[in-house]
């Protein structure tokens, strides 16, 4: 009789431990749904199971987004905000909770395996800035502002002939904060932080044009067509988004600044203009 009743209750531990982990399956939150893809894109959910992401699938808390080299996808985020998933990159979705409204429990949590994206902060964050971050290997990401690029280098992959290993910080709009055991820095538009390890103090570089692609700001031109001040620039995503409008059906939204790609030809020659 004894054994019995301890089976009995074995079993409903077990069935009820399944059924809440059946349940986390079926139920993981929506975090945003695929505005545009380009190229072979593939999502592995918490279990293992591999599918392509498609135009308007959603993608899930715990899910991870993998690009092939020739391949990007743009994620639009429940919360109004952008993320655009650059070639050759794996970007998981850790958390995401967000209900309509700030109260302190919404969370934007990723981290970026290799490669880099690009994104454009919604809610999350705005008001409650420690419930958005990116972990990498090497760093932490946080947030001060709307709009930054991280890129992530690892040995093996092609970048890593270009560009040292390590966690890469582009601010765009707003302040970003790089973290890592030794120290946090601030970034501020258009400046690069760089981390090359986990236990490194990281650290402001210029930046690094075999990540990002840096052009004059036209507000900075003076009547010749000049740059009058290199050190302010902006950022041109690397095809990030603007290639996505090759899609079949995709077009940029207008919400999305996009910046004219320039080339300083020097003193007394028109700027070149892609």
């Amino acid at each position: 009789m004894n054994a019995t009743k301890h089976f009995t209750v074995f079993f409903n531990i077990f069935l009820s431990a399944c059924l809440a982990f059946v349940s986390h399956q079926v139920y993981a939150g929506v975090a945003g749904h695929a505005q545009f893809v380009n190229g072979q894109v593939q999502i592995i959910n918490n279990a293992g199971q591999v599918r392509s992401l498609q135009k308007a699938d959603a993608v899930n808390e715990s899910d991870t987004v993998t690009t092939a080299k020739d391949a990007t996808a743009q994620i639009k985020m429940l919360d109004g905000g952008l993320v655009a998933v650059r070639s050759d990159s794996q970007l998981k979705f850790d958390k995401f909770v967000f209900d309509g409204k700030e109260d302190g429990t919404e969370r934007s949590f990723f981290s970026l395996l290799r490669g880099g994206f690009r994104a454009i902060t919604g809610l999350v964050g705005h008001k409650n800035k420690a419930n958005y971050r990116i972990t990498t290997a090497g760093a932490t990401i946080g947030v001060r502002g709307t709009d930054h690029e991280t890129f992530v280098v690892v040995p093996g992959s092609d970048m890593a002939a270009v560009a040292p290993i390590g966690t890469y910080n582009k601010g765009n709009v707003g302040e970003t904060v790089m973290t890592t055991d030794k120290g946090t820095i601030t970034i501020l538009p258009n400046q690069m932080g760089f981390s090359s390890a986990a236990d490194q103090l990281p650290q402001l570089q210029p930046v690094n044009l075999n990540i990002y692609t840096v052009v004059p700001s036209p507000a900075l031109q003076g009547n010749g067509g000049t740059s009058m001040g290199s050190a302010q620039e902006n950022t041109a995503v690397e095809s990030t988004i603007q290639e996505q409008n090759t899609g079949t059906g995709n077009v940029v939204p207008n919400t999305i600044p996009l910046h004219p790609i320039t080339e300083d030809r020097g003193p007394g020659a028109p700027p070149k203009v892609y």
